[in-house]
């Protein structure tokens, strides 16, 4: 049984949930602690905790940096968990990170209208009333036109295949070195996110060296394969065992299947205390 989900988004960053029915789905799962890990995004905390305390749910702060590694011209995804209650060195990075990825995110727009998709940037807008447009954004724009669309599959094919070092310059990644020796400075632990989907797992050796404190051992695009490696990884480099859902829509995502049992999220805890 899933104690713990240490991923999860909202409408704060590319989710479509509002924070207290996230929050709320998490309780009708049974999940007994969560962390909120926006997309660039921190300055939503009080609001989180405020509703996870409503609920009698325990909450971490955290956060997903888009981070990119310039070595081997790849994504990587650097969850920042236990951070401070002044996270002003992350911070200071996804204001850039959010202000390069809403221009881009305009510039798409374009190019989904030449594929026949005749949406607007106001009309993603709607979906984020929060924080810039994300991809999610933009999805729930289509899919309220071409309801057919409205599938993973769908999503994938539009907003989810391979890029370009061009297109993810435009995107304003963060250094992967950066965003690691960020986290920790705000007092947080450096999480390696879903490595099996960016193809991370040869350069964690790198990561360790700037200073990766943890890795994902339970996500939802994990393969039979990748259970093996991340706990083989885990154990090689002594990281920290974390994991969760990486939930963000009811309709492509759900809750309750991946995390943290209670035994694991005992350990986590006890491994943070002792970095």
């Amino acid at each position: 049984m899933i104690y713990a989900d240490l991923h999860v988004h909202t409408i704060y960053s590319d989710g479509v949930h509002e924070i207290e029915d996230v929050i709320q789905r998490v309780k009708e799962c049974k999940i007994q602690a969560v962390s909120v890990c926006d997309h660039d995004t921190v300055f939503h905390y009080d609001l989180v905790k405020k509703a996870c305390r409503s609920q009698g749910i325990e909450c971490i702060r955290g956060v997903e940096l888009s981070c990119y590694d310039r070595n081997v011209y790849k994504k990587v995804h650097v969850l920042g968990l236990w951070l401070n209650d002044n996270p002003i060195h992350v911070e200071q990075l996804c204001r850039n990170t959010l202000k390069c990825r809403d221009a881009y995110h305009r510039s798409l727009i374009h190019k989904l209208n030449e594929k026949g998709l005749d949406i607007t940037y106001e009309e993603a807008k709607a979906y984020a009333p929060y924080n810039i447009v994300f991809k999610m954004h933009l999805f729930m724009a289509i899919t309220a036109k071409y309801p057919q669309y409205n599938d993973l599959k769908t999503y994938k094919a539009l907003f989810a295949g391979k890029t370009n070092a061009e297109t993810d310059a435009q995107m304003g990644y963060i250094d992967v070195r950066e965003g690691i020796e960020a986290i920790l400075k705000d007092g947080g632990v450096p999480v390696l996110a879903h490595p099996c989907e960016y193809g991370n797992y040869d350069e964690i050796g790198t990561y360790v060296e700037y200073g990766l404190k943890g890795i994902e051992i339970s996500h939802f695009c994990m393969k039979e394969k990748d259970y093996r490696l991340t706990q083989q990884y885990a154990q090689t480099y002594h990281l920290l065992q974390t994991g969760g859902s990486d939930f963000h829509n009811i309709h492509l995502t759900g809750l309750g299947t991946f995390g943290l049992t209670r035994e694991q999220f005992a350990a986590l805890k006890e491994g943070v205390k002792r970095n």
